[in-house]
């Protein structure tokens, strides 16, 4: 049987390439590479900036392999940064809901009660909003966290030698996703508070502020999983999308109206980008996370390096004058502080 796709040495997958219009300078560079990055990540990854406009398969003419290479090596150090402080968000939220889930639901949970009828513990059913028909399934889960430690040594030290769980010793076992589901079924007050600590502007309303965060918050979900597991998130989007009027009166200057329209900053790599400047609520972090992206950008930036005619910035559909944008809002976002 003949398949589609049979295997292909590394010296066939570089005549593959050099039949594209791909250029190799340097023929073993360019084979040690494909040892350690497949030919699909790297050439089929990145192709769509590469790619002559005639629909065909080819590459532009000029194409060199090394371009390819360090798209991909930009790509993934950019989703090592981005990852960096969607950590920091989801610490800083899983922190915030443990706090007033503890403030005012105490701090036991009864393992037994799987269906959380027991009205002393902090997941029993009626502490939380009836409207979500997910309510009861979502807790059943989260009650399953503080069964199943999964290599948590803090949860493993609790269960073994104190006689209660509290909710900041349990929310270090849910995982992100379920995290987002455990504030989405809050009491309208306990919402309240969380978003107020996420989101601390009253530019907006707080029905705004609450659609704003739980979309950011799914969107960084998405993103987090898809850099965890190493897929390629360059040119990737969610289905999730930020609420256009909220995020543009919050993120002043970072995003325009017509930018919003074509696509970005709605659920692409922009608009993760914009949903870590909107909720790191930490001054120190939020210059750290500037840092990060200039030291990234600049040694391409600073000598106006191209790829295929492309500026770095716009290879990633990122604004050319992305570091000054960021600056001016966390400058803004502080100076009262």
């Amino acid at each position: 049987m003949a398949f589609d796709k049979p295997f292909k040495t590394y010296d066939e997958l570089i005549e593959i390439m050099i039949s594209r219009n791909i250029e190799i300078t340097n023929y073993e560079f360019a084979k040690n590479a494909l040892s350690n990055i497949s030919y699909y990540t790297l050439v089929n990854g990145y192709k769509n900036t590469f790619l002559s406009l005639n629909g065909s398969d080819m590459f532009v003419p000029g194409t060199k392999f090394e371009e390819l290479y360090t798209i991909h090596i930009l790509d993934t150090n950019l989703n090592s940064v981005l990852l960096k402080y969607i950590l920091h968000i989801e610490r800083s939220l899983k922190s915030k809901i443990s706090y007033i889930i503890s403030q005012n639901y105490g701090v036991y949970t009864n393992i037994d009660d799987e269906n959380n009828r027991d009205s002393t513990d902090y997941l029993f059913l009626k502490n939380y909003s009836s409207s979500n028909n997910r309510r009861k399934n979502i807790l059943q889960k989260i009650k399953q966290c503080a069964i199943e430690p999964r290599h948590n040594l803090s949860l493993i030290h609790y269960q073994n030698n104190k006689n209660h769980i509290p909710p900041w010793i349990l929310i270090g076992n849910v995982p992100f996703g379920l995290a987002i589901q455990w504030y989405s079924i809050l009491k309208d007050n306990d919402k309240t508070y969380v978003c107020k600590e996420l989101i601390s502007t009253d530019k907006i309303s707080f029905e705004q502020r609450k659609e704003l965060l739980l979309k950011a918050l799914h969107i960084l979900k998405d993103y987090r999983n898809s850099m965890a597991h190493g897929i390629r998130t360059f040119e990737n989007t969610t289905s999730c999308e930020l609420p256009k009027v909220p995020l543009l009166s919050v993120a002043t200057n970072l995003v325009h109206e017509e930018e919003y329209m074509s696509g970005i900053g709605k659920n692409d790599l922009y608009s993760v980008i914009l949903i870590i400047c909107i909720l790191l609520n930490d001054s120190y972090l939020s210059e750290n996370f500037l840092v990060d992206l200039s030291l990234l950008f600049s040694p391409y930036t600073e000598k106006k390096i191209q790829f295929c005619g492309k500026s770095v910035l716009n290879v990633f559909n990122l604004p050319e004058n992305l570091i000054i944008r960021i600056a001016e809002f966390i400058n803004n976002k502080y100076k009262d502080h």
